[in-house]
């Protein structure tokens, strides 16, 4: 018999070796059981089937003037094909399975009824969720009468109108003070003809009063009718706000001279100093008869002056204001010491304003005007020679 030599694998390992050999098919044995048993979070298969996700519907929505329009939606995640329905109510009216494309051209669909669509996708492991729901009517031929657009293109900067064809209404904002008296709509429709009451419109002419909700009847071919509320607000002005030619001032109060409910007045000021110092009279030591103190009065104590010393000049304060141009307007005057008081009230938000005094329209006799001091707000009865500084006002 062969002698084992000492670094024999069987002999240094002391007859382990075939021991382990005889536990290797138990211990795979044993992996698969926790393998099936789940133990080990083995993962699905890949390229397992899962539903595909959700389309978003594009088109048709709102007003159609097609009996047969296209139907558009988005791609939807893992989808193989799509299934279309069309609702008028809860009653489905049309149904299309199996569309491999993206979009879908109808058959002839019910006119002038509000009718409601969706769309899903589905793939080998079943159908998706549905999209969510978009509203049409179909209003083609001899009945149609919708408003299609609506916009006031006078305004700086053009408002165009939200149009809700479900509820037929029109809503507008338009820019802080604006004067909705008399605004003049830009419009289109597929009626025959558009009036507001028994006034017939033309779009971009016609002028109305939108300080109320309006009523826009379109009549179509057949003599069928449709109406549209338009509804317009304004943003409210507040003091500081840029505004026709200046900032705001003031804005009337009830009480308040010129105050007229449920529209907006008040007094806009110069952006800035017509002057850092001129004198009030133009050397005349004359009585002017522009003794007006209370607000709304400075307008015509600007034009008394201005009479009483000859021609507009701006060598004098009621004549520089009355010169000024400010966003093209011509009716700037002097303001009278209430007028001026609430400019000193507002400076903050006004700016510009110096620490000196400022020539009022006030007129206190033939060589002495009112003034007001920026520094402290105070006011007083200065020479009319003496050089003070004259911020322009107007009222809107």
């Amino acid at each position: 018999m062969k002698a084992r030599h000492g670094n024999d694998p069987i002999e240094r390992s002391g007859g382990r070796l075939a021991c382990h050999r005889r536990r290797a098919p138990l211990a795979a044995a044993l992996l698969a059981l926790l393998m099936l048993c789940g133990l080990f979070g083995a993962a699905a298969p890949a390229g397992a089937a899962t539903k595909p996700g959700v389309p978003t519907a594009k088109a048709p929505t709102g007003t159609v003037t097609t009996a047969t329009p296209t139907f558009t939606w988005s791609k939807a995640k893992g989808a193989a094909k799509y299934e279309l329905r069309v609702y008028q109510g809860s009653t489905m009216q049309f149904q299309k399975t199996g569309i491999t494309k993206l979009s879908w051209k109808s058959t002839a669909l019910p006119k002038n009824v509000r009718l409601s669509w969706k769309v899903r996708a589905s793939n080998a492991a079943g159908a998706g969720a549905w999209s969510k729901s978009l509203a049409l009517t179909i209003v083609t031929g001899e009945s149609a009468k919708a408003i299609t657009a609506f916009s006031f293109e006078g305004l700086t900067p053009a408002v165009t109108g939200a149009i809700d064809e479900a509820a037929h209404t029109i809503a507008l904002k338009v820019p802080p003070g604006t004067q909705l008296t008399a605004l003049a709509a830009t419009f289109t429709s597929t009626g025959a003809s558009v009036a507001v009451g028994a006034t017939p419109q033309v779009s971009g002419t016609t002028a109305n009063d939108f300080t109320q909700p309006l009523t826009y009847t379109v009549t179509a071919t057949d003599s069928s009718t449709q109406a549209y509320v338009v509804t317009v607000t304004a943003g409210a002005l507040a003091i500081g706000d840029p505004y026709q030619g200046g900032k705001i001032a003031y804005i009337l109060q009830e009480g308040d001279p010129g105050y007229v409910a449920g529209q907006t007045h008040g007094l806009i000021a110069a952006t800035a100093d017509q002057s850092t110092g001129i004198r009030w009279w133009n050397g005349r030591s004359i009585v002017t008869g522009a003794t007006g103190e209370a607000l709304g009065t400075g307008s015509a104590n600007t034009t008394a002056i201005i009479n009483a010393q000859g021609a507009v000049a701006t060598s004098y304060a009621a004549g520089l204001a009355r010169a000024y141009r400010g966003g093209g307007y011509s009716d700037w005057y002097l303001p009278c010491q209430a007028e001026l008081n609430l400019l000193y009230l507002s400076k903050a938000a006004l700016g510009g304003f110096g620490s000196g005094a400022y020539w009022t329209s006030t007129e206190y006799r033939s060589d002495v005007a009112d003034c007001q001091y920026f520094n402290d707000g105070h006011t007083d009865g200065d020479a009319k020679d003496w050089a003070y500084r004259v911020r322009a006002v107007r009222s809107f």
